[in-house]
């Protein structure tokens, strides 16, 4: 299980272990140090961790056991997310009282990017209403997009900063085709590739250049190799989280190198099914969340951002968050979200 909390290599941090076994659950509840709960109930299954707050097939025998657990402080309703939407505007709801204080949210519109929060600002960057922008991607503080206000090539490259909503331009020496896509960003660069010109570049935001990668079409997959152009034309994007160390799963990412977590993803029906693994222990997995698209995950810290349906919200500390609410993306998943933690 994991807890954030500090405490400085103090030794004897757990007081107790409650603890109950029934037909179908073993359930557990750490007790730490002044009395401290600090996670939901954990309950093993087929060597599946799920929290309380997710079960659904709960017992007169489970239940008794968590009414004996309230004397301890346990309160099942603080895993719950019971916001309410207080910015309301058009076809969307934003969960203000969810939003963590230094994170900077920013979320896509037809016209530009929408920061939110305190200031809820809007930064309007075309002037017409774009639908679909391939050649886009959020990267550390850093919103970048083509200048969709052209018609078939771009020469300038719109950066916003998520935190202030500034924005700058950096100008490509050579016409790049919109019928091009971002494939990734790493240590501060971006690299897109013009499936027209078959043609890579790498955008350089520290020193505001572009710049045409010769000879090779690069691909970061946790490392640096190449890909085809086949790949490249076909839509190849990096995966900076890639890992093949578990099958079995329709996606599998791993954070952290030495120490950290795998996240697995299985589909069911028209959804996945989302587990997290403790690298030293893959054989016990605790389901966390449900989603309805593989490419709308963001690792930030203990945070994970990503959408489900309409809905963008974020997993923290045995809990699930809404942030962002539009019905838009029912009918346009092209919307992308961006976070930085400052």
């Amino acid at each position: 299980f994991q807890v954030f909390k500090e405490y400085n290599k103090s030794e004897n941090i757990i007081n107790k272990i409650m603890y109950h076994k029934m037909d179908n659950y073993e359930c557990i509840l750490p007790i730490f140090k002044n009395n401290e709960i600090l996670t939901d109930i954990m309950c093993l299954k087929n060597n599946e961790i799920i929290y309380y707050h997710d079960i659904k097939d709960t017992t007169s025998d489970m239940k008794q056991f968590v009414t004996a657990l309230e004397k301890y402080g346990y309160n099942k309703n603080r895993y719950i997310d019971n916001a309410s939407a207080v910015n309301v505007s058009g076809t969307q709801k934003v969960y203000e009282e969810n939003i963590v204080d230094n994170h900077y949210i920013a979320f896509e519109n037809y016209k530009g990017l929408s920061l939110i929060g305190s200031d809820n600002k809007t930064v309007e960057l075309f002037e017409n209403d774009v639908y679909k922008k391939p050649v886009s991607i959020f990267t550390d503080k850093y919103y970048i997009v083509a200048d969709y206000n052209s018609e078939y090539t771009f020469k300038k490259i719109y950066v916003v900063n998520l935190v202030n909503g500034n924005m700058s331009e950096i100008r490509s020496y050579n016409e790049i085709s919109f019928d091009s896509i971002m494939q990734g960003a790493v240590d501060g660069k971006i690299y897109l590739f013009d499936k027209d010109e078959e043609t890579q570049y790498e955008v350089d935001l520290d020193r505001e250049l572009v710049k045409k990668v010769n000879n090779q079409i690069k691909y970061y997959n946790g490392k640096w190799t190449t890909m085809t152009l086949k790949e490249a034309k076909e839509g190849k994007t990096f995966n900076n989280y890639y890992s093949n160390s578990i099958s079995g799963y329709d996606k599998v990412d791993k954070t952290g190198t030495t120490v950290g977590y795998y996240y697995l993803y299985k589909k069911k029906g028209d959804k996945y099914l989302v587990y997290r693994a403790d690298v030293q222990n893959t054989q016990i997995k605790t389901y966390l969340f449900e989603t309805s698209d593989l490419k709308s995950i963001i690792y930030i810290d203990e945070y994970i951002y990503y959408r489900n349906k309409n809905t963008w919200n974020y997993y923290h500390d045995n809990c699930t968050h809404k942030i962002i609410e539009n019905s838009e993306l029912e009918f346009n998943d092209d919307i992308s979200l961006g976070v930085y933690i400052k």
